[in-house]
């Protein structure tokens, strides 16, 4: 089993950048992922590297064995050096970007230019529990593969089929031409969520945190819908809003 001491080994300035520049990570194909819960279901065949602690006593990733060539110990220093968290967990992978040949399903989010890594992270976790079948991403978004993104999401990231489109609104008109529904979260909405019939094939679409939905893809929709709200708010978080919308469709779904 590989040893690395130095913080200024070559292996760990790649993994220091690959955690900084989104280009870089677009460019390698792979992305870096921390901690113990979110690498416990890291599917083996995406995993390229794994770095531990020389005094780590947590679990691997499932059906990876401790003589594997992919695992590499690092010295106290050289761990702190690639630890993107306060509290160092002693585990840091790099990771293959995942590939999505093709998706299927009857339930689907569109996300316009998400830019909160929590936020769209949240999303993904939230996605997984309530059953969707597929997430599209706009360009625009934040990048998905940054370490809080990536931590944010608690392993759906690798769960949950995804893409990232140059044009939503193409994917908004196919999945139309599909018979999918168009639903869009707006604040003109005039349809109140819980009212609306989400049995049948559904996708809605969700805007950036501070501007909404766009009018291109706002014209698309066939419905828009609204949270009722009390008190001074006028909006929802776009993770809290996502949260409310997918266990009402979920709901409906498990009756």
């Amino acid at each position: 089993m590989r040893r690395i001491d130095s913080p200024a080994n070559a292996l760990l300035k790649e993994i220091r950048e690959l955690s900084k520049k989104s280009k870089k990570r677009r460019e390698t194909g792979v992305f870096i992922g921390e901690g113990e819960r979110l690498l416990r279901d890291l599917p083996l065949s995406s995993l390229v590297q794994i770095f531990i602690a020389e005094d780590y006593q947590g679990t691997l990733p499932e059906g990876l064995s401790d003589t594997d060539e992919r695992i590499v110990t690092l010295g106290k220093k050289a761990m702190e050096s690639i630890s993107s968290t306060e509290s160092q967990q002693g585990i840091v992978a790099k990771i293959a970007i995942p590939r999505v040949e093709e998706v299927s399903g009857d339930n689907f989010l569109l996300l316009e230019d998400i830019q909160d890594p929590g936020n769209l992270g949240t999303i993904f976790r939230t996605a997984e529990a309530a059953g969707v079948s597929a997430i599209f991403m706009s360009r625009n978004c934040t990048d998905i593969f940054s370490p809080k993104a990536v931590r944010s999401t608690m392993g759906s990231l690798f769960r949950v089929p995804f893409r990232i489109v140059p044009d939503l609104r193409e994917v908004a008109l196919l999945l139309r031409r599909k018979g999918v529904k168009l639903y869009a979260m707006h604040l003109q909405g005039q349809e109140v969520f819980y009212r609306e019939d989400f049995i049948g094939p559904s996708a809605f679409l969700l805007g950036n945190e501070g501007n909404g939905l766009s009018k291109e893809l706002t014209k698309l929709a066939d419905c828009l819908l609204r949270i009722p709200m009390k008190g001074k708010i006028e909006s929802l978080n776009v993770a809290t809003a996502t949260t409310v919308l997918l266990y009402e469709v979920f709901r409906q779904r498990s009756l």
